[in-house]
């Protein structure tokens, strides 16, 4: 049976709702609730991730060639200790935990730096951890649509990212009444950060529908 092609135009509605859903979820993970991250991570999936059987929605709309926004630090592989590029830590009298820093970046942070998207999702490490395990756009993203919740749940995880996720493996711990506690994941945060880097990058590309969107009422 012969396939009906959606239009530019029923493209366009779709990138919208994805939008849309972005900046609900976005609303949602800043006003408290964590798991919201889950819901960006499908959206991010949904607009940059091909498969063998799948096109994302940028490419169908000829915008995956495009530069994206890059607000991580540069990874130094020379370091030995643990890295973080792409969040930050949020230190406070009731403990310390790792926070979408959005825009507002440290000094050694471009807010305007943009790169390919190849670079973006496949080469750039967000971190490294102890065990010199390293991580990148796509496998926070993919691992949390596709196995932590996003689309599916699955029962066996990567073990690299299990401990990144649960177990601390970047090492970095607080204090609170003289007892030593590990941080909390840092996945839920760098998936918010991501996704503020996809909006930035629609925005400069579909100016007049981002504008409709976040300009919007709620």
């Amino acid at each position: 049976m012969s396939k009906y092609i959606q239009t530019g135009e029923e493209l366009l509605d779709h990138l919208k709702e994805q939008i849309e859903f972005m900046k609900a979820s976005a609303a949602s993970y800043d006003s408290g609730f964590e798991g919201e991250a889950k819901r960006l991570a499908i959206a991010i999936r949904i607009l940059v991730h091909d498969t063998s059987q799948s096109i994302s929605l940028l490419a169908q709309l000829d915008k995956r060639h495009v530069l994206f926004y890059d607000s991580a630090s540069v990874y130094d592989p020379r370091n030995m200790l643990p890295s973080n590029c792409l969040t930050m830590m949020k230190i406070s009298k009731a403990g310390s935990e790792y926070v979408a820093p959005l825009d507002n970046l440290s000094p050694s942070r471009n807010k305007d730096k943009k790169v390919g998207f190849d670079r973006w999702w496949n080469r750039d490490l967000m971190y490294k951890d102890s065990a010199a395990n390293t991580f990148t756009r796509k496998d926070l993203v993919l691992t949390v649509a596709n196995k932590e919740g996003g689309a599916h749940i699955d029962p066996k995880l990567d073990q690299a990212y299990a401990k990144l996720s649960r177990f601390n493996s970047l090492g970095w711990k607080y204090i609170v009444n003289s007892k030593e506690k590990p941080l909390p994941s840092p996945v839920p945060s760098s998936i918010r950060q991501i996704a503020l880097e996809v909006s930035k990058t629609l925005s400069d590309e579909f100016p007049d529908l981002c504008k409709e969107v976040f300009n919007a009422a709620g």
